[in-house]
């Protein structure tokens, strides 16, 4: 502690003003620790189906919304007032952004699978920047588990990838129809 601390003169107030600008600085990362929070993803992951895309780099206190498999769903405010994650409820959720794409062969997937999964459609205007694939999957940990422009050629594998019933090395990168 600087000598002057509680002095009422000009250097006391100039050192509690710096005290407080170290002290800001260390705790507002450990109480505002947004980075860790939602940037933290799972890398390598056998019940996620990577696309080859890296994870952008977080810190404690900052990070950058990403759809890369393994990555925190980014959150965005839907246009009737609610929040991404109240919509998508418990269960996995197929995020669709795009309504011409057919997602019938996922969600029979699912269902024969027996992996509760819900259809969200979100209008492309409320997306937002990190949502570029037509179709999202997210765990119900709001994790993304896999993302693409169209439905798998094979979603029965997609599904057993993410339900944990197959083997690790058995999904292929980038294979839609």
């Amino acid at each position: 502690m600087p000598d002057e601390i509680e002095d009422e003169t000009p250097a006391g107030v100039e050192a509690r003003a710096a005290l407080g600008r170290t002290a800001y600085e260390l705790n507002v990362q450990q109480y505002c620790c947004g980075g860790l929070n939602f940037g933290y993803f799972y890398d390598g992951s056998p019940v996620i189906a990577y696309d080859g895309e890296e994870q952008p780099g977080y810190s404690m206190a900052d990070f950058t919304p990403s759809t890369v498999p393994g990555c925190r769903v980014p959150h965005i405010w839907l246009e009737d007032g609610r929040s991404l994650y109240d919509a998508m409820g418990r269960e996995f959720t197929l995020l669709r952004f795009d309504p011409e794409v057919a997602v019938d062969p996922i969600v029979e997937a699912a269902r024969l699978r027996r992996l509760p999964l819900a259809l969200l459609d979100i209008a492309p205007t409320e997306a937002g920047e990190p949502y570029k694939e037509a179709l999202l999957l997210s765990r119900p940990d709001r994790h993304v588990a896999w993302r693409g422009n169209a439905v798998p050629v094979d979603p029965l594998a997609l599904i057993d990838l993410v339900r944990g019933a197959s083997p690790s090395g058995a999904w292929r990168l980038n294979d839609e129809t």
